[in-house]
């Protein structure tokens, strides 16, 4: 079980970063052109929308469940850290350096998808604030600017399981529910 999350690790972590190459490209292009066509910029933005919205709905029940995964060793860690005597009490340490192996990986792993997932959310919050200069720039603006600021006002994200965004302060929430529950879930069975 753990190869083929590792692997969806890094195969998430190497798909967000290409979205989110595609969308700071977009970024850029919008930043270094001055006069713009605004119906061809919607046309290539709801594009780059409708990819992200399909690689976010197969991936993110898969982001979701390796999430719950990472969820469950990290507990084994947590586990070993608040009861390490239990573990060498045998005199073996293979246990104990085999538990902290997974819990390093599994950390990781987790920070490393959920790092590359914000990427794109923040790339595409940079579009929305450079579409709100180039609206801020024109006198009257037409149709077509008023519709593109409007579509760039909901960002891009990743989510799991289509539940919360996968932003950077889904990092910092989860791993502290995570090790809030897995210190709980220990008082209790104690």
């Amino acid at each position: 079980m753990i190869l083929p999350v590792s692997i969806f690790a890094i195969f998430y972590s190497v798909l967000c970063y290409h979205l989110y190459d595609v969308v700071k490209n977009f970024s850029k292009y919008l930043e270094e052109n001055t006069v713009i066509d605004y119906d061809g910029i919607l046309k290539q933005y709801l594009s780059i929308r409708k990819l992200v919205l399909e690689a976010d709905s197969e991936l993110s029940i898969l982001m979701f469940s390796s999430s719950l995964f990472y969820a469950c060793a990290m507990y084994f860690g947590i586990t070993l850290i608040l009861h390490s005597k239990d573990y060498t009490s045998s005199g073996s340490y293979l246990p104990l350096v085999s538990i902290w192996l997974v819990f390093v990986a599994s950390y990781t792993a987790f920070v490393m998808m959920a790092a590359a997932g914000s990427l794109v959310y923040e790339a595409s919050t940079d579009i929305w604030e450079k579409a709100q200069e180039l609206m801020n720039t024109e006198q009257n603006p037409t149709f077509s600017q008023k519709r593109f600021l409007a579509i760039t006002e909901k960002y891009l994200t990743l989510t799991a399981w289509r539940i919360t965004p996968v932003k950077r302060s889904f990092i910092l929430a989860t791993l502290g529910t995570i090790l809030t529950y897995c210190i709980l879930l220990d008082n209790i069975v104690n």
